[in-house]
């Protein structure tokens, strides 16, 4: 696995950022996320962090909807017991939340080494879009908005839950900010033709906005052939790399394979340079 090392007096903390080419085959992915949580826990791992759709990526709204189960369910449960079993808080990055029977919410849910949900988002930026000579989705139609944003605070840092389309919105980011995130969550399945344009670019814009480390755990892959029909008449080779980013939109490591990757980082933030709203309010002291 990739590894950064950092040598400091502060404490080190560290993460592992997860990259899957998740299906429709519900029991193949929980083995995927056991296989990574296995390898964190010998890696001495305190945060794996999933992508979304970790758990079920079928081929439509209606798959998505007969999926869903509510996060008191069997399968939420099921991953809770393995945050439980082996010692790690993990960010679920984006689950099918049953709301109705016509419903969901695309949640994103951080589960403490106690097996304990400690925070839920749920995504507040639907993607609805339409891509000229290419796909077509509308994700609102099946998916019920949230209205919170959350800051989860734990050992490893402030952590600021965010999925996916929301990365294309830096008035969020800038809110989690002032409420004092120093690591950005951002898991993603986003699409080909927008995930090779824009995905790396706007990672590294969060980054340099503010000041915040990002995490972006990311779907990877062909995940089944009429899903890359609706895209594109070439299977593609991949979609998009894995980013763990600092401060500085400086790349600590990507990676492009179906696998966890293991970083490590210095928990001090008190040598970042302010935010943008914050250098003005300075210059007016």
């Amino acid at each position: 696995s990739a590894r950064m090392e950092a040598k400091s007096r502060h404490r080190v903390v560290k993460v592992a950022v997860a990259q899957m080419t998740s299906s429709s085959d519900a029991e193949a992915n929980f083995k995927v996320v056991e296989s990574f949580c296995k390898e964190s826990q010998s890696e001495g791992v305190q945060l794996l962090c999933l992508p979304e759709c970790f758990a079920f990526l079928g081929l439509g709204a209606q798959e998505s909807i007969v999926f869903s189960q509510k996060l008191d369910g069997p399968l939420m449960s099921r991953y809770c017991t393995l945050a439980k079993t082996y010692a790690l808080y993990i960010s679920f990055g984006g689950f099918q939340e049953n709301i109705t029977d016509k419903k969901v919410c695309n949640a994103h849910v951080i589960v403490s080494p106690e097996g304990t949900i400690v925070d839920v988002y749920r995504k507040i930026h639907l993607f609805d879009v339409d891509v000229p000579n290419g796909m077509k989705f509308k994700e609102s139609s099946f998916t019920q908005p949230g209205d919170k944003v959350v800051l989860s605070e734990t050992p490893v840092g402030k952590l600021g839950v965010t999925v996916c389309y929301d990365l294309r919105f830096p008035e969020l980011y800038g809110v989690l900010r002032r409420m004092g995130a120093e690591i950005l969550l951002i898991p993603a399945a986003f699409t080909l033709k927008t995930g090779i344009a824009h995905w790396s670019v706007l990672l590294r814009a969060r980054a340099i906005e503010t000041q915040c480390f990002v995490l972006a755990a990311a779907q990877v892959g062909k995940h089944n052939v009429q899903r890359y029909r609706n895209e594109t008449t070439k299977p593609p080779r991949y979609e998009f790399y894995l980013f763990l980013f600092w401060s500085w939109s400086r790349v600590r490591a990507k990676d492009n394979n179906n696998t966890a990757s293991t970083y490590a980082y210095k928990k001090s933030f008190k040598q970042k340079r302010g935010t943008r709203e914050e250098e003005r309010h300075r210059a007016k002291t």
